[in-house]
């Protein structure tokens, strides 16, 4: 980055990517790191539907689309501006009054042609025959705006009209201008790749089901439209936010053998987040000219020469927590967090603003890292049940009845804590049961794998790592995620440290024990 630029950033980049994107405009893509596992993944012709948590890099992942070099010369286009997802909730609402077996199949059709005419809006000038099938205008708008004149037309047509939906799409779609514009678009793909990525909103509400039909739909139309055009070059990729993916695995989407495949988890690991974060480090640092030259020279695929040169120079080797333990400053940090890019971005800023302050920076004192997480982490434990609200109103108050909970404990102390919370649900809502499943999805409360009180480290897992759900049992070893300690005032009664971390062998690499 040009220095300019850089004094525009935060020395670990921004908490969000439309920020960055905006900051750093055409420089962003030399920003971006390369160097993570989900950037192939999401490429695969297979894949269309990309499941994360918020802050976990979805729409990252989606700028990276278009300036990607395994797919040559692609053409990507990113609908990213959740308004246009209202206005279709809106207009298919009465659509959606019949079963769900039937109002689905329907709404993937309306999804199917819509993003078909998204192709043809961004292509329009490439072939007279995408032109003449705009059949609804080739407006100039952006997207979002594309897409409420769209389903204007469109959608109130169909409820005008006493005719069968599904007939009446079968015959828009086979229109011979609509056929004609799809052969132009796969003649452009054979030699520049099409991908279409489309963010979802960050909050839904499980119980409204018009939300989630047309989110199960839009699932049903990526795998059909992906089985039938990716080998042809024209990709979907469907982001999805994980907080809600089990309840439409579980209770909305109609066949999850058929629709529900390939799907691509934003499980970070490690070694990713170490040089996700100590690249974005190095960018800034060389820009201000504070790079030290044992810094300069970094194979950025080897994770321990990165933790060698770029983290320990800056962030030391280890540290001595508040109890007087001594740690590892790299599993330290990471440990308050729920391993997603944005809480170790906020958290090492946090550090830096602080180190700042202390007029240190670049260089960062065992203690100011401890204040700072500290600091940090009731931030991050906040967004965590922001992220839910939608989901589950008033979580807020209903996680306050874990304040006070020693950091471990036993599982049958949860349905002691959770008639506490039954005037906060929903009519109807509440049960010991709704209670558990709540706190671990939310990755409060997880369950211990091993404790070594010789050593005194406790490993345990936590939902948010899983492709499943983690049950909470009356007979389990529970224990808190460290991130919550402040914001629920735990009782931190054991000298123990514990360490929310997977048992899988990328881990290891943290030689925490």
């Amino acid at each position: 980055m040009h220095q300019e630029t850089v004094k525009q950033v935060s020395p670990f980049g921004e908490a969000d990517c439309e920020s960055e994107v905006k900051l750093l405009k055409q420089e962003y893509s030399e920003y971006f790191f390369y160097e993570t596992r989900f950037n192939s993944l999401a490429l695969d012709p297979n894949a269309f539907l990309i499941v994360g948590r918020r802050g976990s890099g979805k729409t990252a992942l989606s700028q990276f689309f278009s300036f990607q070099k395994q797919l040559r010369n692609t053409i990507a286009i990113d609908v990213d501006e959740p308004v246009a997802f209202e206005q279709i909730l809106e207009k298919v609402s009465k659509l959606t009054m019949q079963s769900r077996e039937v109002a689905i199949p329907r709404i993937a059709k309306i999804w199917d042609f819509l993003i078909w005419l998204i192709i043809f809006k961004e292509l329009k000038d490439q072939d007279i025959r995408i032109r003449a099938a705009c059949i609804f205008g080739d407006h100039n708008s952006k997207v979002s705006n594309f897409i409420r004149h769209t389903l204007s037309a469109l959608v109130n047509h169909f409820l005008d009209t006493k005719g069968d939906l599904l007939s009446e799409l079968e015959a828009i779609l086979s229109d011979e201008r609509i056929t004609a514009g799809k052969a132009a678009v796969l003649e452009i793909a054979r030699k520049k790749p099409i991908i279409v990525a489309i963010d979802t909103l960050e909050n839904y509400a499980v119980n409204d089901d018009i939300m989630m039909r047309t989110t199960a739909a839009l699932i049903q139309c990526g795998s059909e439209f992906n089985r039938d055009h990716a080998r042809n070059g024209v990709h979907l990729k469907i982001f999805l936010m994980a907080e809600v993916f089990p309840h439409l695995k579980e209770e909305v989407i109609l066949n999850t053998l058929k629709f529900v495949r390939h799907e691509v988890y934003l499980h970070w690991r490690p070694k990713d987040l170490l040089r996700l974060i100590s690249w974005r480090f190095h960018h800034y640092l060389r820009a201000v000219g504070q790079l030290s030259k044992e810094s300069t020279n970094i194979k950025w695929d080897d994770y321990n020469e990165v933790r060698e040169k770029m983290w320990n120079p800056y962030f030391g080797n280890s540290l001595r927590n508040h109890k007087g333990l001594s740690e590892l400053s790299f599993p330290y940090v990471l440990r308050h967090t729920q391993m997603r890019p944005r809480q170790l971005i906020v958290l090492c800023n946090t550090i830096a603003a602080r180190a700042t302050r202390e007029k240190t920076f670049p260089a960062f004192r065992p203690e100011t890292i401890i204040k700072a997480v500290a600091e940090g982490e009731y931030a991050l434990a906040e967004e965590v049940l922001n992220s839910y609200s939608a989901v589950y109103p008033k979580v807020g108050r209903i996680v306050e009845a874990l304040s006070g909970l020693p950091m471990i404990f036993k599982g049958n102390e949860l349905d002691k804590r959770a008639p506490l919370t039954s005037s906060e649900w929903p009519t109807g809502e509440y049960s010991p049961f709704a209670f558990r499943q709540l706190i671990a999805e939310l990755g409060i409360i997880g369950r211990v794998r091993n404790i070594d009180q010789k050593s005194g480290f406790v490993e345990a897992d936590f939902e948010y790592s899983s492709k499943t759900r983690l049950p909470l049992l009356v007979t389990d070893c529970c224990v808190v995620h460290p991130m919550f300690y402040r914001r629920l005032n735990i009782n931190q009664n054991h000298n123990l440290r514990v360490y929310p971390f997977p048992e899988h062998e990328e881990f290891q690499e943290l030689a925490y024990r």
